[in-house]
């Protein structure tokens, strides 16, 4: 090879390696940083609705409660759409807008009454879930499970990954309920952000990843809120959602 064919080759891959570095220097520099309310990470007690599936365990008497020691399957009661479930002994109780300690104190309380000695209680939520909405392969929910240390990206792949017309910068999680909600706001692009939140899931968060061609004006995520509507719309589907599951 002659030297000035040897000094255009090399030429040639030099401007191929900064064209490379560059493509990727550009990925990676027009990140959004990530954005979380001041609330977002306080603990928030899950409160109980109509059509949850409840568990519940009452010490020394089974046999008034749905679980059983030594039996696997424990499919609980389902809370009416009226917000109410039927025990033995104590008959139809509301239990719809109780968090699951309170619950827990209402039957102690109730079972006090008939039996002579007063029995703990376990109450759980069966059927807790995460609603991943947007540009994702297969929008919908996730069996809550709290041992599984549910990630936004874990619960992404979950429901088949984002589609190509995600906008990877811009995945909200809104935890909370239409009236009191907390916002987190990732760029998927930067793994410095998500590291330093490293958000876990929680019952009944959702987590939405918009259209790349939403503007700025229907989700100002510059001035760090989304819009209104787009909180209705997550919450209503949601709630469409849960009735006609």
């Amino acid at each position: 090879m002659s030297v000035l064919r040897y000094l255009l080759f090399i030429l040639g891959l030099l401007l191929l390696l900064n064209g490379c570095s560059s493509k990727t220097h550009q990925l990676f520099s027009k990140h959004h940083p990530a954005y979380v309310t001041e609330g977002f990470f306080q603990k928030r007690d899950y409160v109980i609705k109509p059509h949850d599936r409840i568990s519940i365990f009452v010490y020394q008497y089974p046999e008034l409660g749905t679980y059983r020691p030594g039996i696997s399957n424990d499919n609980g009661i389902e809370v009416t759409s009226g917000g109410t479930v039927l025990l033995p002994l104590v008959g139809r109780i509301k239990v719809a807008g109780m968090t699951k300690e309170q619950l827990e104190d209402r039957l102690f309380k109730l079972y006090s009454r008939y039996l002579e000695n007063s029995p703990a209680v376990r109450v759980e939520v069966l059927n807790q879930k995460v609603y991943v909405m947007g540009e994702v392969a297969n929008p919908g929910a996730l069996a809550y499970d709290k041992n599984a240390f549910l990630t936004p990206l874990k619960a992404i792949a979950q429901r088949g990954g984002l589609t190509d017309f995600a906008d990877r910068t811009k995945v909200l999680i809104v935890r909370g309920n239409r009236h009191d909600y907390d916002l987190a706001l990732l760029d998927l692009t930067d793994m410095r952000s998500i590291a330093q939140y490293n958000i876990v899931l929680q019952p009944e968060d959702i987590v939405y990843v918009g259209h790349n061609n939403v503007k700025d004006a229907n989700m100002p995520f510059n001035g760090m809120e989304p819009s209104l509507s787009l909180i209705n719309t997550l919450f209503n589907s949601i709630a469409i959602y849960s009735v006609f599951k």
